[in-house]
């Protein structure tokens, strides 16, 4: 061992201690890779990408199913729609006859009551009616029952661009805070280490109380994010799983993300496609077409239907087998359907004023979406090509200038401040790039990105 000659026993404990701070310091802020993000404690842990999960939302997703059923009925509600009236078939007759005292007389009467024309036995009556309708309402029903499936498939396909945008966005963001949860654990681990120097220098007078106090101090804002984050990847957790329909406390992990920054589309081309493809706009132009057809029924309704049928009965008419031919109508002299006829009326007007204020609202949420891309964009490439290794040397270099004493420990949490908003900024703006980007695709319905 060699000794240093003129150093005094104070000195020596100060680089003692020096060195051992510069041991703990130096040897965690060089750059490193990113780490696999550290995942709660839980039963299992699924490791997927966004396309896989996304294929399991679409087969196991509630939403999706009971939207599907919808247009099954809606299906049924069409074949329904198109099925003709049935025939009715009617008989009747006598139960009992008082004068000869028998129970349903169907035999056939006597020569003797033929010739007195006093029918005691064998009458019976059939009828046979069909009803027909006029004006076309069954082609109209079956128009309004069209239409109103084409309601329900439109419906779906509005589920289905909510449910992948909210799933995209969730696992965004649930990529992410684990990215951030993993930078203020390594970082709390570092201040930790910090902490437990210190106390060292501290017993050999190298150190003053109030820095052990103030590193405790930021330790606890360190704790306190890694809890906040904890809670928001609790809740992103809670919306993957009822996406998913699972019961299971399996953790899902993000395994890779892939974050493109190409050139946004032309803004023309945006507003065509949300014009186009947005299924909500298909909904209230369908909407319009649904009440058209409705309003075409009920003034169909107007006209009543025809009723016809055929009558034999036996020993109870002007003679002894009679054949009617029989026609019926309601005559529309009151009730001509005016209320539901007016009640249409005002439905597809409503429906009429309500397109251009659902095309002006696509056309405001593509404006905006857009403007919010751009902002990133241009903040993402306004960076330095070097801006995230200068990130990384503010660790580095607050580390070695609190090493050598050219700074205090004020001055390094602040650097160290710094440099922990710089990389968590570094994060959330990937994070805003990437969700502003399925934001222009959910409301221009078109996949940009």
């Amino acid at each position: 061992m060699k000794f240093l000659v003129g150093v005094s026993s104070t000195q020596w404990k100060y680089l003692c201690c020096a060195s051992l701070l510069f041991g703990y310091l130096s040897g965690q802020a060089q750059p490193q890779a990113p780490a696999a993000p550290i995942v709660p404690s839980v039963t299992d842990t699924l490791r997927i990408s966004l396309p896989d999960l996304e294929q399991q939302v679409l087969t196991r997703n509630y939403q999706l199913l009971a939207q599907r059923y919808q247009i099954d009925i809606a299906g049924a509600a069409i074949t329904q729609a198109g099925l003709r009236v049935n025939p009715n078939l009617w008989f009747q007759t006598n139960l009992y006859n008082p004068n000869t005292g028998k129970v349903l007389p169907l035999g056939t009467p006597s020569q003797a009551d033929l010739q007195q024309q006093t029918f005691n036995s064998g009458y019976f009556a059939v009828q046979l009616q069909q009803v027909i309708t006029l004006a076309g309402k069954r082609s109209k029903l079956v128009a309004l029952a069209e239409s109103n499936r084409t309601l329900s498939q439109i419906a779906f396909r509005d589920v289905l661009r909510s449910l992948r945008y909210q799933l995209y966005t969730t696992y965004a963001n649930l990529y992410f805070d684990l990215q951030a949860l993993n930078l203020f654990r390594e970082e709390l681990a570092r201040q930790q280490r910090l902490v437990e120097s210190t106390r060292i220098a501290l017993q050999t007078g190298s150190a003053a109380t109030y820095e052990v106090t103030r590193l405790d101090v930021a330790n606890r804002d360190l704790e306190a994010n890694i809890s906040n984050y904890r809670n928001q990847i609790a809740d992103e957790q809670a919306t993957l799983r009822i996406l998913l329909r699972q019961a299971s406390p399996t953790f899902i992990l993000p395994i890779t993300l892939s974050l493109q920054t190409k050139p946004a589309p032309a803004l023309s081309m945006a507003l065509d496609s949300a014009l186009t493809n947005r299924p909500d706009l298909a909904l209230t132009q369908e909407q319009i077409t649904n009440a058209q057809r409705s309003l075409s029924l009920e003034r169909a309704r107007r006209t009543p239907d025809l009723t016809t049928g055929l009558l034999y009965e036996r020993y109870g008419n002007a003679y002894t087998n009679f054949i009617g031919l029989q026609a019926s109508m309601d005559l529309p002299i009151r009730n001509r359907n005016q209320g539901a006829i007016r009640a249409a009326e005002l439905t597809a007007k409503s429906a009429g004023a309500g397109l251009e204020n659902a095309q002006a609202i696509v056309q405001s949420d593509v404006l905006n979406a857009y403007d919010v891309l751009n902002a990133y964009y241009q903040q993402v490439n306004s960076r330095p090509p070097t801006y995230l290794d200068r990130i990384q040397n503010i660790a580095v270099e607050a580390s070695k200038a609190y090493n050598a004493r050219t700074i205090g420990l004020l001055d390094y949490l602040d650097k160290i401040r710094t440099y922990q908003q710089a990389q968590l900024n570094h994060i959330n703006l990937l994070n805003n790039v990437f969700q502003s980007q399925q934001q222009l695709d959910f409301v221009t319905n078109t996949k940009f990105f």
